[in-house]
């Protein structure tokens, strides 16, 4: 981690591992906010990052959960799981190149990682009624804030994707065009209940081929 200092991220999600979080630090240095031990040394940052984690916001480790984070870190680290990534973010960017092409509004333009960010106010819907509409069809995304948003949080005007699980089910990049599909017949027309039961059993069906096992 050559450009931060400290680097947070989630032992589930992308990792898929058991729920959780980690903290990492490249090289360990002297705190700069002044925080000292009782003998009035500088507190190493390591220390400052361990005394505001244990035991004042985690306590009580759980050892099955211990070793599954151990048996995701070592995942991590093979080949296969490196293809997985590469296929996560080429899926990503199959999703987004297929939403451009409908006309939706990319934060960012695109995407360099596993999300994407859909800003739908020139699709005259909000982030919260295309997110009902698409989980009535089984399509799971999250409501969220786009830059400059002109709605509360409770609202907003985007939703985010992302690739992960479907990566993880076995979805390839023509999968992907499936999926943009589906989700723009249902942002186009929120309200046609008959139609969104209608791709709730295609993708229903199309899931049947990618077991969770």
């Amino acid at each position: 981690m050559p450009h931060c200092h400290i680097v947070t991220s989630t032992t589930h999600k992308t990792l898929r591992g058991p729920r959780g979080g980690i903290i990492m630090m490249s090289k360990d240095f002297e705190n700069p906010f002044g925080e000292k031990t009782p003998k009035g040394e500088l507190k190493m940052m390591s220390a400052v990052l361990n005394s505001g984690v244990f035991p004042g916001m985690q306590g009580g480790p759980l050892e099955h959960v211990i070793a599954a984070k151990a048996i995701a870190f070592g995942e991590a680290l093979t080949d296969d799981f490196a293809k997985y990534v590469d296929q996560v973010m080429l899926n990503a960017r199959v999703m987004a190149d297929e939403f451009t092409k409908r006309g939706y509004n990319l934060v960012s333009g695109g995407t360099e990682n596993h999300l994407i960010l859909l800003d739908l106010r020139n699709k005259n819907i909000t982030g919260k009624e295309a997110d009902a509409a698409l989980g009535k069809a089984d399509i799971t995304v999250n409501k969220n804030m786009v830059p400059y948003d002109d709605k509360s949080p409770f609202i907003t005007s985007g939703v985010r994707i992302g690739t992960a699980a479907i990566t993880t089910r076995g979805l390839l990049e023509d999968d992907c065009k499936q999926i943009v599909e589906w989700m723009d017949a249902i942002i186009a027309t929120p309200n046609d209940s008959i139609l969104i039961e209608k791709i709730k059993g295609q993708v229903n069906e199309f899931m049947n081929g990618f077991r969770l096992y």
